[in-house]
């Protein structure tokens, strides 16, 4: 499935974390704004938030189920993606050159 971009969107970190499954990170503040996704710390001292999808919560550990990278795209209206995957409010999306993560709601199908 193809989406257009139809609101601008500036990623909000200038770096990405890449989470393999079984790693283990340290599980902070749950999103007041994003319900289900977690300010986790993994074993490099890196903060970031990940989707309660991709976690397996016991207390304040947590265990990476799903390899996950946590880059975002900056992207402009306009702009056509492939979809690759949808969790909790983001989509990841994928074109020729890059591939990373934009709100949902900034996204609609386009043929």
């Amino acid at each position: 499935m193809k989406l257009r971009v139809v609101k601008p969107h500036e990623a909000s970190f200038d770096y990405n974390v890449f989470f393999k499954r079984g790693d283990k990170v340290k599980v902070g503040r749950e999103d007041p704004e994003m319900p289900g996704w977690y300010w986790c710390e993994n074993h490099e001292g890196v903060w970031s938030w990940i989707p309660e999808e991709y976690l397996d919560i016991d207390g304040e550990e947590g265990t990476i189920t799903t390899d996950y990278d946590t880059g975002e795209l900056t992207v402009e209206p306009g702009e056509v993606f492939e979809y690759v995957a949808e969790v909790e409010y983001w989509t990841l999306c994928r074109d020729r050159d890059r591939e990373g993560w934009v709100p949902t709601e900034n996204l609609e199908p386009t043929q």
